[in-house]
Parts: structure tokens; C-alpha cells; sequence
């Protein structure tokens, strides 16, 4: 009688199940997306122009907002089904890594300053990296908005790059929020797995996140303990010398 281990095979065929799902599951989200952004624009144009009327009630000018608010939030989240469905050819230049989060705090500093929430920037000089900075950047933003998230209002949020190793450059994204249970970290980075309230997020931000930094060769992972904050780490290549 002969007994053989099957498991590799088996972890095989399950990711290939897998990938061939997130595949059509991808076709169908691009497909709903664009179904969705079409009458949001509409929607978001007519409600900028209704707002530059003048003499309007107050009660009206409210709700107008509110709407505008909802839109863009259906916008971001038909986004992310957008960047989930099309990997998008990747534009991979040599860039200053540090300049990269620099412009990702630029967007984010209205947010921060809304909500109290301090921003500390500790930026080590370091060698370039060939990557994509838009696509960089979205992590950082997403890393960063997680954050803001966490901590709700007011509390610290520390960015450090530095280098762990020869030829390599890291990214830590730090807050003293509230952390995250071991649960939710062995799930966190899986498509479509979200702690978030329904219509508050699609449950792809980490999984593109992951997906956009192992197309540039780097690692990403969490550390956090339940109620002692949360850390985010990028860690990508250097350039090689030409």
C-alpha cells in the first residue's frame, strides 16, 4: 500500500480554484462599476450645479451636501472594485521612495488635521527605487486612511523609511489606536474580507495593497497587539546599480 502526501497538490489546486474565481469575480465588478459610475456622475454634476444657485434654504443646502458626500463615497468604492478588476500596466521608473509618501501625506493632511490627528514624519535618506509611484502611493494612502480609521478622532500616526538591509528600503506606518485581534490579522489581507460596516468598504484595499507590492518584489505585513496600536510595513528592492 503506497501513501502519498497530496497537500501540496492540493494547496495547488485550491489557489488555482481561487485565482480562476478572482478572475471572473473581477469581470463582473469592472462590469457593475461602470454600470454605477455612469448615473453617479450625472448625480454628482447636478448636485454641483444646483449648489452654486443662490438664496437657497439651509435644509437644502444640507442635503445637497449630503448627497455630494454619498457620491464620492460610492465613487471610492466603485474604485476599488475597478482596481481590483484590472491589474493596469505598471509604470516602474526610478523614484525617490521618501518623495512617493511625501505626496501621500499631501492628500492626506485635511483629513488628519479634521480629525486631530497628529502626523509625524521621520524620513532616513535612502537609495532609489524602480517602482510605480502612483501605484505606491495608493498604498500609503490606504495604509494611512486604515489608520485615521482606527484611531477616529484625535491620536499619533508615525511614518518612518529606513533601510533593515543592504538593498532594501522599508516603510513603517505606525498608530496608537486601538490594534488588531490575531483573528483579523490572519484574514486582513484576503479579498473581500472587511471588519468595516456594510457600504463602508469593499474588503479589497489590503488585498491590492498586497498585490501591488508583491508586483514590485517587496513584502508587506502587520504587527498589532489588542489595544497597544498597529504597524504597517512595506519592504521593497533598492534599484540595481546599472
Amino acid at each position: 500500500m503506497i501513501v502519498e502526501d497530496i497537500t501540496d497538490f492540493k494547496n495547488l489546486l485550491d489557489q488555482t480554484i481561487l485565482s480562476e474565481k478572482l478572475v471572473e469575480i473581477g469581470r463582473l465588478s469592472a462590469g457593475i462599476a461602470h454600470e454605477i459610475n455612469n448615473p453617479l456622475s450625472v448625480i454628482s454634476y447636478a448636485t454641483q450645479l444646483l449648489l452654486r444657485e443662490e438664496d437657497l434654504p439651509p435644509f437644502q443646502i444640507e442635503m445637497l451636501e449630503r448627497i455630494e458626500n454619498e457620491t464620492d463615497r460610492l465613487k471610492t468604492l466603485t474604485g476599488g472594485l475597478l482596481s481590483f478588476s484590472r491589474s493596469g500596466e505598471s509604470r516602474q521608473r526610478l523614484t525617490d521612495f521618501n518623495e512617493t509618501v511625501r505626496d501621500a501625506l499631501r492628500l492626506l493632511h485635511f483629513e488628519t488635521a479634521r480629525k486631530q490627528i497628529a502626523l509625524h514624519e521621520c524620513l532616513a535618506a535612502l537609495p532609489l527605487v524602480r517602482m510605480d509611484a502612483n501605484k505606491i502611493k495608493q498604498v500609503v494612502i490606504n495604509l494611512v486612511m486604515n489608520a485615521i480609521q482606527a484611531l477616529g478622532e484625535r491620536g499619533n500616526i508615525t511614518l518612518k523609511t529606513f533601510e533593515p538591509e543592504p538593498k532594501m528600503v522599508e516603510l513603517s506606518v505606525a498608530d496608537d489606536g486601538p490594534g488588531i485581534s490575531p483573528e483579523v490579522q490572519q484574514r486582513m489581507f484576503e479579498p473581500f474580507y472587511t471588519t468595516k460596516k456594510e457600504g463602508e468598504g469593499t474588503g479589497l484595499g489590503l488585498y491590492i495593497c498586497r498585490s501591488i507590492v508583491s508586483d514590485h518584489g517587496g513584502q508587506i505585513w502587520v504587527e498589532s497587539m489588542p489595544g497597544e496600536g498597529t504597524t504597517f510595513h512595506i519592504r521593497l528592492p533598492v534599484a540595481q546599480s546599472v
